[in-house]
């Protein structure tokens, strides 16, 4: 990390790069330092500037959207794991808010080029990309890039602009619109939930690139040491580092499998016997030649694999957990090397994959059933690899029947309709990721009320396993979701990586040592918590300007009403009413009336300032 003398305790972040696309106009601006206090970075900062920015009920696809590339106080630094970004946008796959996570080197070429926040607005009037070097910042025509892959797009802007920048470059599916179209980092790192490719295909922009000469501040550069040295030094007795370090997120697999919480044939079951020594950690380590590390970490937990597939070799960085469930057993299949070729194509379409491989179970079961009768998917059946590879290119080229797989299984039930909407699986118009909520029932209250749809970033759901909860019980569900929720975002605020962050078993206590020490800012453990509270009543009071009601917050009837057929879980249901309740006493533990509406005295208690009457 590049890092130096901090000019000021205001000055060393909250510094905005805005830039109006249509105009070519850009500006620098100062965030408050009382608006930092309260919302910090990251998700927070992000999440109260999309609220007093943006109008409400902004068309997602429309100019007048924002999209936002955020930092936090601990990005680039020294911190393990601090090399994150979050994009903060109007979500055009579900309408609520979106924050959507990706790493590599844009954050912290965002910070060394004097800026913590990019601010988009308006759309360009040609395909383009923002070239940002230090002070200096243009919109150039970016014609020859426009129907390029992403990895074409950034081998390209890497030849042309050098190997060390930070970039953010969508491919196909974000120019055609495609409402889970990923946006991409150093090839292989994506923002891939809630379309936000989409978005930034919609202001015809094509990439971003980041390169600076600055440095972060550091406040106290001995205590950072101090603090690094006392990571290092536990790092080699953590087990759970240790199992990321070797397996990274693939070690998820055996715990989903075995706890019958594994995505299988769109959540038909919960289980998948045959894919034990193929598509788990220990399966996936028979492939692996090596293991790289985000910017700053010293978790390294990518997975770097080789397959062959059809007399070619294919190499890539992954694949990750949510791959592996949702392109493997989600759909039927178990072939490693399918995953792989499945994970490089959405790499390079620029399709977030968790999305990807619902519509694909979606679409397999709807085709078996009798449901759905179309030439283009006729193959498209639970285990058919070659099918599902073509649908995932038809998807980002809207070809065909493609054309509305693009716009995710919310729409696609609405179409399709026959009962098809009971094992859609989504939450507000979110593909679920890969853990089924019947076999850890706090994960169906995470799904339902996180606010960008169904989300596992909020409240991991083999958290309940792991920590020794009966995961089949309600009971004190609603306090345990909740503060997990409020663990990330802190870490999602400052802005870290909590995968990193859960290995090294950091306390709160410890974030808070370690932003005083970079940055100056004193906060207690109990400010942190504070803030917590703050930020995700914030987003629910965009989410309310927006029109979203408690009866948004649900799931499909498959998990409320259809128990799975196997697994540990077998014959367990939480229900309707245990949903209810639950999201009752969430309700309550969070300040907010029995419509999820956030009480005044909350909005006072956290010193939210909002428009009198605007809800």
């Amino acid at each position: 990390a590049k890092t130096g003398s901090p000019p000021s305790p205001t000055a060393s972040f909250g510094r905005v790069l805005e830039v109006n696309l249509s105009t070519g106009e850009a500006r620098r601006w100062q965030v408050p330092a009382e608006t930092l206090r309260l919302y910090i970075g990251g998700r927070g900062l992000g999440a109260r500037l999309l609220l007093d920015i943006l109008p409400a009920h902004t068309d997602p696809l429309s100019p007048a959207n924002v999209l936002m590339f955020a930092t936090g106080p601990l990005t680039g630094s020294p911190f393990p794991g601090s090399g994150k970004y979050v994009v903060i946008t109007r979500s055009p796959a579900t309408g609520t808010f979106l924050d959507s996570y990706s790493s590599g080197l844009l954050a912290a070429q965002m910070r060394f080029a004097g800026f913590d926040l990019l601010i988009l607005k308006g759309k360009a009037p040609q395909p383009s990309y923002l070239l940002v070097e230090d002070a200096r910042v243009e919109i150039r025509p970016a014609q020859e890039l426009w129907g390029t892959d992403a990895f074409e797009a950034e081998d390209i802007l890497r030849q042309r602009h050098g190997h060390d920048i930070g970039i953010a470059v969508i491919g196909p599916a974000g120019e055609n619109l495609v409402k889970f179209a990923a946006i991409g980092s150093d090839y292989f790192r994506h923002a891939g939930r809630g379309g936000g490719g989409a978005v930034m295909g919609s202001k015809n922009l094509k990439a971003i690139v980041v390169s600076g000469s600055g440095s972060i501040p550091v406040a106290h550069p001995h205590a950072v040491l101090m603090l690094q040295r006392r990571l290092l030094e536990r790092l080699p007795n953590l087990p759970k580092a240790q199992t990321y370090i070797r397996y990274g997120t693939t070690s998820t697999f055996p715990i989903t499998n075995s706890a019958g919480m594994l995505p299988t044939r769109n959540f038909q079951h919960g289980t998948c016997p045959e894919a034990v020594n193929r598509l788990d950690a220990e399966g996936i380590k028979k492939i692996t030649i090596g293991n790289a590390g985000c910017y700053t970490c010293i978790v390294p937990c990518s997975r770097l694999v080789e397959v062959e597939r059809n007399s070619q070799k294919l190499r890539l960085e992954g694949p990750e957990y949510e791959t592996l469930s949702m392109l493997g057993p989600n759909v039927g299949i178990t072939d490693p090397s399918f995953v792989v070729a499945a994970n490089l194509a959405c790499d390079k379409l620029g399709l977030d994959t968790i999305s990807a491989g619902a519509v694909l179970g979606f679409v397999m079961e709807c085709v078996e059933r009798g449901l759905l009768d179309h030439p283009d998917v006729a193959g498209l059946r639970f285990g058919a690899q070659e099918a599902a590879l073509k649908a995932l290119e038809d998807i980002a080229f809207r070809r065909g029947f493609g054309d509305l797989m693009a716009e995710g299984v919310r729409t696609l039930a609405a179409h399709i309709g026959k009962g098809s909407e009971r094992f859609a699986m989504h939450v507000k118009g979110l593909e679920f990721p890969g853990y089924d909520p019947r076999a850890a029932f706090g994960a169906g209250l995470t799904y339902a009320v996180a606010p960008r749809g169904a989300c596992h970033r909020r409240a991991w759901p083999p958290r309940e396993v792991l920590d020794g909860l009966n995961p089949y019980t309600i009971e004190g569900k609603a306090q345990y979701i909740k503060r997990l929720f409020d663990e990330r975002i802190i870490m999602h605020s400052l802005l870290v990586c909590d995968y990193a962050g859960s290995g090294m078993q950091l306390t709160i206590e410890e974030y808070a040592e370690f932003l005083e020490a970079i940055t100056g800012q004193r906060y207690s453990a109990e400010e942190l918590w504070q803030a917590a509270d703050r930020i995700e009543t914030t987003i629910r009071l965009f989410n309310v300007r927006e029109g979203f009601t408690r009866e948004d917050d649900t799931l499909p009837a498959r998990i409320l009403e259809e128990p799975l057929p196997d697994g540990p879980a077998k014959g367990q249901l939480f229900g309707r009413a245990g949903l209810e309740a639950m999201k009752d006493e969430y309700y309550r533990l969070r300040g907010w009336d029995e419509k999820g509406v956030p009480l005044p005295e909350t909005l006072r208690r956290y010193h939210i300032t909002w428009q009198e009457g605007e809800l």
